[in-house]
């Protein structure tokens, strides 16, 4: 039964590695990558600033709360209600 959807799955594995291989290639340390197989960019030396201190935001878990308190401030528009007229009696 598997046998049936062997051709399927080979066909979508292919296309997948070759959307996998394009995305890492477009994407920073593969596009480096490439560049550098194409002889387009030279390599330079990386241990020079391999352990500098980099400056980071505190880490906070409370991501939905931060969003709030920024959002906060934000104008917020109400739904315009019609006035409903007043009916008397006669």
């Amino acid at each position: 039964m598997f046998s049936y959807m062997m051709q399927t799955l080979v066909v979508g594995g292919v296309i997948a590695a070759i959307v996998f291989v394009a995305a890492f290639a477009s994407e920073g340390r593969g596009r480096r990558l490439v560049r550098l197989a194409l002889g387009v960019e030279e390599r330079r030396p990386v241990r020079e600033h391999l352990f500098d201190e980099i400056d980071r935001p505190d880490a906070t878990l409370d991501v939905v709360g931060e969003l709030g308190r920024e959002t906060a401030s934000l104008p917020t528009v109400g739904p315009k209600v019609a006035p409903v007229p007043v009916r008397h009696r006669a």
